[in-house]
């Protein structure tokens, strides 16, 4: 953190009323922008929805009032932040209000607006001891917030104070030298130099933060209510981290975890790095599709730098028969032909149509109950972690999901159950989602619903080309509209073909490249062609083996008695 501490989220000084006006007023008609793009993926969802027209509108306004609490709410704070005149109210945000900024006076230079908006998280978030995945995505649009700042300040607000008050120590000298320190300051030095911030923190009085505080920040000329809002902030801050962080930690995420252990084996919430004690503003969950073996929980997840990404486990033996089935069926001579086609081919559906009975039994004896069997669990998991996120087992953060096959299943129906639940529960859980060959409908009834709950971004990464995935749906008889497979046409889902994945299996050994593919933040390149690297070396040695098995067996017919051969 700066050496400036608790100055990093203080408006800064060099920006007079009129600056800080303009700041406002662009937060102000931005912020009524984003309500009403959120209210029309409402909108969306409650025209697709099959139900009576008296549930749908209870639904919206249900969506309609959480967002305008939440709005309203995260203005307040801003209003406090650009210090407007205390004897004037917050304006309200209402349906009329102007979202155009053409005319308003550009914003203040990087340095300065980014204390601007980490004093808004602040404020924001000791006022509410939580942070809403809206506010997030919001205030990003706006400018580059300092989140570690905000860490710092929450966890160790003494040490921040500390940071300051030598800043501040400085400066006074500095200008007391030239007898403008009594002009600068409107407390004595006394209140800082004489102990005001020793302990204060380890019972937290406000009072002595305060004090602390107001003296610190008045040497640089920082004054007003935003004053005794950040030190009400850091006075609670230690509530704050608990109900950020989680506040029972390790105990009280087991507990939870452990109500559903006799739903789905093997659940368990594995940290894909080493945790610091810092943590993050933010959390990521990451879900595989099948395992080889117990290290694809976490290893494909690897690729993400931050500290704070997590993996779910979960039915590890259900995966691994599934990846022992899907590799068996990859090498099946039938399959290597359906690839070749698929590759000259536009239409899949005349190529399934050319297959010999024979060679649907013998792909559905490889593969029917691996799949369907986890399909299935899938579906539970995914019931179970949306009530796990919905408890909040992350803390008050917001979370990312990202997942592959069968993972991408879990989370899609962890956003169904959540989708499910009241607004005002939800509505700031979800930042961002990133889907890969997902094995479920394109339906666009379940899509916008979901894409309803998420803040931030919903990606459908699809290969087309996925020749597993077409018979794997074929076998379950899906229709052939399937997400890992082709676009979702649903507003403001951002479809990416991905079409360097050519099968199923590839997924696993082309994730990060996919989520580079996508623009997912915080991938380390290094890390992707690793990877690549290493799962190639894997697959092909697992493909080799099973292809001389496959050799030993007998040779089957590709193409129906009537058809005549592909070429």
């Amino acid at each position: 953190m700066s050496n400036a501490g608790i100055l990093q989220i203080t408006p800064p000084k060099e920006l007079n009323q009129d600056d800080r006006d303009n700041v406002f007023e662009h937060i102000y008609r931005r912020l009524a922008a984003h309500r009403n793009t959120a209210l029309l993926l409402a909108d969306v969802e409650s025209t697709l929805s099959s139900h009576p027209d008296s549930v749908k509108q209870k639904r919206r306004d249900e969506v309609e009032h959480a967002l305008n609490n939440w709005a309203q709410s995260l203005l307040q704070q801003a209003y406090t932040a650009c210090a407007q005149p205390e004897k004037e109210k917050c304006p309200m945000l209402d349906p009329f209000t102007d979202t155009s900024t053409r005319e308003l006076a550009p914003l203040p230079a990087k340095d300065q607006l980014t204390r601007i908006l980490n004093a808004i998280l602040f404020l924001d978030v000791t006022s509410t001891k939580q942070f809403s995945s809206q506010t997030r995505v919001f205030l990003r649009s706006i400018g580059h917030v300092d989140e570690d700042v905000i860490v710092f300040a929450l966890k160790h607000p003494e040490e921040a104070i500390e940071q300051a008050q030598k800043q501040a120590d400085e400066t006074t000298k500095k200008h007391a030298s030239k007898g403008k320190a009594l002009r600068m300051v409107g407390v004595g030095l006394s209140a800082v130099a004489g102990g005001v911030l020793v302990g204060v923190t380890g019972g937290l009085a406000a009072p002595l933060v305060g004090a602390a505080v107001g003296s610190v920040l008045g040497v640089f000329g920082i004054g007003g209510t935003v004053v005794g809002v950040l030190a009400a902030g850091l006075a609670g801050s230690s509530v704050v981290c608990g109900a950020l962080f989680g506040a029972y930690g390790a105990k009280r995420t087991s507990e939870m975890i452990g109500r559903h252990t006799q739903e789905i084996r093997d659940l368990a919430l594995l940290p894909v790095w080493q945790q610091t004690d810092e943590g993050t503003l933010s959390v990521r969950l990451c879900i595989s599709g099948w395992l080889r073996d117990d290290t694809d929980v976490t290893e494909p997840w690897d690729v993400f730098e931050e500290a704070d990404t997590f993996a779910l486990r979960w039915e590890v033996e259900t995966l691994k028969e599934l990846s022992d089935a899907l590799y068996t069926l990859v090498t099946d001579q039938t399959m290597t032909m359906i690839k070749v086609q698929v590759i000259k081919r536009t239409m899949f559906a005349s190529l399934m149509a050319a297959l010999a009975p024979t060679a649907w039994i013998k792909i559905g004896r490889i593969i029917d109950n691996p799949w369907s069997n986890a399909i299935a669990r899938a579906n539970k998991a995914g019931r179970v972690l949306g009530d796990l996120l919905a408890n909040r087992v992350f803390g008050t953060r917001p979370v990312t999901l990202t997942g592959y096959s069968l993972g991408a299943l879990v989370i899609l129906e962890a956003l169904k159950y959540l989708a499910a639940l009241p607004p005002k529960d939800t509505i700031g859980l979800i930042e961002d989602v990133f889907l890969f060959g997902t094995p479920a409908s394109t339906d666009e009834r379940t899509w916008s619903s979901v894409r309803r709950l998420v803040a931030g971004r919903l990606v459908n990464g699809y290969a087309s080309n996925d020749y597993v995935l077409n018979v794997l749906s074929r076998v379950s008889n899906w229709s052939w509209n399937v997400a890992g497979l082709e676009r979702v046409n649903v507003k403001d889902v951002e479809n990416v073909q991905c079409d360097f994945v050519d099968g199923h299996t590839r997924w696993r050994g082309m994730i990060g490249r996919a989520l580079m593919a996508v623009g997912s933040p915080g991938i380390n390149p290094d890390k992707v062609d690793s990877q690549m690297r290493e799962v190639d070396e894997r697959d092909n040695g697992e493909i080799e083996l099973n292809s001389g098995k496959e050799a030993q067996g007998k040779h089957m017919d590709f193409t129906s008695n009537n058809t005549a051969p592909l070429r």
